[in-house]
């Protein structure tokens, strides 16, 4: 995760200063309320490009399938041949989880110890365990919509290296937000997941479940007077619910906090936003760096192609 922290922390830079090339995501509806997504990416000067095809089927779930599924191709920039294939969930969840890393890690105030981490699935699992890296955790309180989801979670990061000596609990939404530093919802829910009057001063939150214009895990309260950050200015005010009305001139990209160019948390009451929808530079960074290392280590699967 820390990789991937670093990873994900300069392709937003990249993003921001231009360098990085992402074209706004192409989707097509699928049966069921589902969509499939297309999400390309290069670098201006890199070795590698990818694109990542994303479905989300919400009625997978009941069927013991996976809500998302997703495959990434990276390729060789200067041939332009395929180099591999990835697992995209698991991929995404990596870098999504390092995306919430890299906001805490700027947006978060320093000695913040407590999260509110709403969701139980891989989403919620690899932003906690990102938090774990930037943060000095000694509680986290889980809120799910099925409390034993919670508590299988909870179950499953007891022996996590990372958060070892840290307290995790299962709660309801208003009993995890009283006193929490940061807040984070990783959730497939179309509405929001918690009051933000319930929130204290000076927390963050981190917001990366919602992805579509009709959907939202954060209320306007949350939002109101907030600074509120995102991963690219044109992709989330297009589609994310929380920021409908909202002008790109109040919003600041993570990469230009990372580059220096726009202040982050201007003091320790303020709360900060950071909402995601998600970026294709994230996955092409991740996918480099995990390619890089597979090719060091030997693992991996050779096949011919075509």
């Amino acid at each position: 995760m820390a990789d991937a922290i670093e990873a994900v922390e300069a392709g937003f830079a990249a993003l921001s200063t231009g360098r990085a090339i992402v074209p706004l995501r192409a989707s097509v509806p699928l049966s069921g309320g589902g969509v499939a997504l297309s999400m390309p990416a290069s670098l201006s000067g890199g070795a590698h490009w990818c694109v990542k095809l994303v479905t989300v089927a919400p009625t997978n779930p009941s069927r013991g399938l996976p809500l998302i599924g997703a495959t990434v191709l990276l390729g060789d920039a200067e041939s332009g041949l395929p180099l591999a294939l990835l697992d995209g969930g698991s991929l995404t969840a990596l870098r999504t989880g390092a995306a919430g890393g890299v906001a805490a890690k700027h947006l978060a105030r320093r000695d913040s110890a407590v999260i509110a981490l709403f969701g139980a699935g891989a989403q919620a699992r690899t932003q906690l365990l990102a938090a774990a890296v930037v943060l000095p955790l000694r509680e986290v309180r889980v809120v799910a919509r099925e409390r034993v989801h919670a508590e299988a979670l909870i179950g499953s990061l007891r022996d996590a290296t990372a958060l070892r000596g840290v307290r995790l609990v299962a709660a309801g939404a208003r009993e995890a937000v009283a006193g929490a530093d940061v807040v984070i919802t990783a959730t497939s829910s179309p509405l929001p997941v918690f009051e933000g009057r319930d929130l204290g001063p000076g927390v963050h939150v981190t917001a990366v479940g919602s992805f579509t214009p009709s959907t939202r895990e954060l209320d306007e309260d949350t939002m109101r007077g907030a600074r509120v950050v995102v991963d690219q200015r044109a992709a989330a005010l297009a589609e994310a619910g929380e920021l409908q009305g909202i002008s790109g001139g109040d919003v600041v990209e993570i990469g230009e906090l990372i580059a220096g160019t726009a202040p982050g948390r201007r003091d320790a009451g303020e709360r900060t936003v950071f909402k995601s929808v998600g970026n294709a530079v994230q996955d092409l960074v991740t996918a480099s760096r995990a390619y890089e290392r597979a090719r060091s280590a030997g693992i991996g699967r050779e096949i011919a192609w075509p």
